[in-house]
């Protein structure tokens, strides 16, 4: 059902089921709940209904990455592009900078631009509009994180065994006071994260401090605050756990700032790698993914989509563990 033929059996303006869609406070209630009853009720397509939809679609991918300073996207924006343009697609990218109202402008956008796919890492809260791009006809997939929408394909990294690998490390050098710097929650990657983190614990026998699990917001001031926060505890963890690089940076600016030595004060292991790891003093253990096979599968699934094939499929990419000088023994062994 195309937004048209919505209108015309809801009777309301395409603007209505728009502004529905994009500022629901503009609509009254009773109508907005009508509207995206509605779209949720028709967010499946028969199947020649679809073939019609992508037949007036133009040949752009969108993309919508979470945090362009990460260069985990980045790396994953370039490991799709080459293999779009090779194959007749162009790719075009938003920055949601892991705000809901930037990526649900980003969505709009898309809409309107007719793409005949989507590759969106959410940030949480945009599933009545995704079903409308579904509706246009578009395929979509989710990256890195779940959606929520119903019947999608999903690619991401086994974030279970990313952070047991984190833990197990950490507890396996000695420590027991060790925290994280956890995502918000409302994420499926950051919500499974802090989870392993507290099961882990609990099957080692360490005890769980709630003060220990401070949850940042993925970007680097949130993890400087995090840091200052565990720091200001009468005993500070021995060892931390961050739960994305770009946290990790505003953990290590807290600590140069403070003159907390790493490793010999604090053991730091990141999820999420990057080549200024390495090199910096002292280099940062972190777990990677592999985001360059990781973008080469979302993007052939993609086209997979996009020439008609169905379905909806969970692929999880093994991270590992780089250990390297940020982390050692606890103080005092």
């Amino acid at each position: 059902m195309t937004l048209s033929e919505l209108a015309r059996e809801l009777n309301v303006s395409i603007a209505t089921i728009s502004r529905a869609l994009n500022r629901p406070d503009d609509v009254a209630p009773s109508t907005r709940e009508r509207i995206l009853a509605a779209v949720h009720r028709n967010g499946k397509y028969q199947p020649g209904k679809a073939r019609w939809l992508r037949a007036q679609q133009t040949r752009t991918i969108g993309v919508v990455i979470s945090d362009i300073r990460n260069p985990f996207f980045a790396a994953f924006v370039k490991s799709i592009e080459d293999i779009a343009k090779d194959n007749g697609y162009t790719v075009l990218v938003c920055n949601a900078d892991e705000d809901s109202e930037k990526e649900e402008a980003a969505l709009s956008m898309f809409l309107d631009r007719k793409v005949a796919g989507l590759i969106n890492c959410s940030t949480g809260g945009n599933v009545a509009l995704l079903r409308a791009v579904r509706q246009s006809g578009a395929a979509i997939i989710d990256f890195d994180r779940e959606s929520g929408l119903e019947n999608t394909d999903v690619v991401t990294a086994d974030n279970v065994r990313g952070t047991a690998l984190a833990i197990q490390h950490l507890i396996s050098l000695g420590h027991r006071r060790i925290a994280t710097i956890a995502g918000p929650q409302h994420l499926s990657n950051a919500r499974t994260r802090l989870e392993v983190y507290q099961r882990s614990l609990a099957r080692a026998g360490i005890e769980i401090v709630s003060q220990y699990a401070q949850s940042g917001n993925f970007q680097a001031e949130s993890g400087y605050e995090c840091t200052r926060k565990l720091f200001k505890l009468s005993k500070p963890p021995t060892a931390v756990f961050v739960a994305n690089l770009e946290m990790c940076s505003g953990l290590i600016t807290f600590v140069r700032e403070t003159g907390i030595r790493v490793p010999a004060d604090l053991s730091v292991v990141t999820f999420d790698d990057a080549f200024w790891m390495r090199y910096i003093d002292p280099p940062i253990t972190a777990i990677a993914q592999p985001v360059e096979k990781m973008g080469q599968y979302t993007i052939q699934l993609m086209l997979e989509r996009l020439r008609g094939s169905r379905g909806a499929q969970r692929k999880m990419f093994a991270p590992k563990l780089i250990i390297r000088q940020s982390t050692a023994a606890p103080p005092g062994k």
